[in-house]
Protein backbone atom coordinates (compact mmCIF):
# COMPACT_ATOMS: atom_id res chain seq x y z
CA UNK A 1 0.00 0.00 0.00
CA UNK A 2 0.89 3.64 -0.46
CA UNK A 3 0.33 6.42 1.34
CA UNK A 4 -0.86 10.31 0.57
CA UNK A 5 2.48 11.45 1.09
CA UNK A 6 4.54 8.59 -1.20
CA UNK A 7 2.16 10.21 -3.90
CA UNK A 8 3.76 12.21 -6.95
CA UNK A 9 1.74 13.78 -9.39
CA UNK A 10 0.68 11.42 -12.36
CA UNK A 11 0.65 8.17 -10.20
CA UNK A 12 -1.68 6.10 -11.32
CA UNK A 13 -3.20 4.44 -8.34
CA UNK A 14 -5.83 1.48 -8.00
CA UNK A 15 -7.61 0.81 -5.06
CA UNK A 16 -10.50 -1.86 -4.75
CA UNK A 17 -10.88 -2.41 -8.40
CA UNK A 18 -11.05 1.31 -8.94
CA UNK A 19 -8.21 3.27 -10.53
CA UNK A 20 -7.23 7.05 -10.43
CA UNK A 21 -4.66 9.58 -11.32
CA UNK A 22 -3.35 11.68 -8.68
CA UNK A 23 -3.30 15.05 -9.00
CA UNK A 24 -1.99 16.92 -6.21
CA UNK A 25 -2.62 17.68 -2.93
CA UNK A 26 -2.62 20.83 -0.64
CA UNK A 27 -3.50 21.72 3.31
CA UNK A 28 -7.23 21.13 3.43
CA UNK A 29 -9.27 24.55 3.44
CA UNK A 30 -11.65 23.36 6.43
CA UNK A 31 -10.25 20.73 8.18
CA UNK A 32 -7.18 20.57 10.16
CA UNK A 33 -4.32 18.40 9.99
CA UNK A 34 -5.71 17.44 6.73
CA UNK A 35 -4.71 17.29 2.82
CA UNK A 36 -6.95 18.20 0.40
CA UNK A 37 -6.23 14.98 -2.48
CA UNK A 38 -7.13 15.83 -5.79
CA UNK A 39 -7.70 12.71 -8.16
CA UNK A 40 -8.94 12.03 -11.63
CA UNK A 41 -10.56 8.97 -11.28
CA UNK A 42 -10.73 6.01 -14.61
CA UNK A 43 -14.19 4.97 -16.07
CA UNK A 44 -16.89 6.70 -13.68
CA UNK A 45 -19.60 9.36 -14.89
CA UNK A 46 -17.79 12.41 -12.56
CA UNK A 47 -14.38 11.81 -13.07
CA UNK A 48 -12.92 14.48 -10.19
CA UNK A 49 -12.57 13.77 -6.98
CA UNK A 50 -11.36 15.71 -4.07
CA UNK A 51 -10.92 13.92 -0.35
CA UNK A 52 -9.22 15.05 2.93
CA UNK A 53 -7.17 12.80 3.73
CA UNK A 54 -4.22 12.08 6.45
CA UNK A 55 -0.33 11.98 5.16
CA UNK A 56 0.00 8.66 6.38
CA UNK A 57 -3.18 7.22 5.42
CA UNK A 58 -2.75 4.35 2.79
CA UNK A 59 -4.47 4.95 -0.43
CA UNK A 60 -3.88 1.84 -2.39
CA UNK A 61 -1.17 0.75 -4.82
CA UNK A 62 0.93 3.03 -7.19
CA UNK A 63 1.17 0.82 -10.66
CA UNK A 64 4.35 -0.09 -11.43
CA UNK A 65 6.56 0.56 -13.64
CA UNK A 66 6.61 4.13 -13.39
CA UNK A 67 8.59 7.00 -14.21
CA UNK A 68 8.85 10.59 -14.98
CA UNK A 69 7.72 10.80 -18.33
CA UNK A 70 4.47 7.89 -18.28
CA UNK A 71 3.55 9.93 -14.82
CA UNK A 72 3.91 13.45 -17.20
CA UNK A 73 2.15 11.70 -19.96
CA UNK A 74 -0.92 10.54 -17.03
CA UNK A 75 -1.18 13.74 -15.61
CA UNK A 76 -1.44 16.19 -18.91
CA UNK A 77 -4.12 13.18 -20.30
CA UNK A 78 -5.79 13.70 -17.08
CA UNK A 79 -6.00 17.81 -17.22
CA UNK A 80 -6.06 18.52 -20.69
CA UNK A 81 -7.86 15.79 -22.59
CA UNK A 82 -10.99 13.87 -21.70
CA UNK A 83 -10.76 11.42 -24.41
CA UNK A 84 -7.46 10.23 -23.20
CA UNK A 85 -10.10 7.62 -20.27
Amino acid sequence: MSTVEELRPGDLVTNGGMSAVFIARTYHPLFAGFQLVIWRVLGQPEPWSHDALYLNQDVGEIVQPDDAEERTRRLRGALLDRSYW
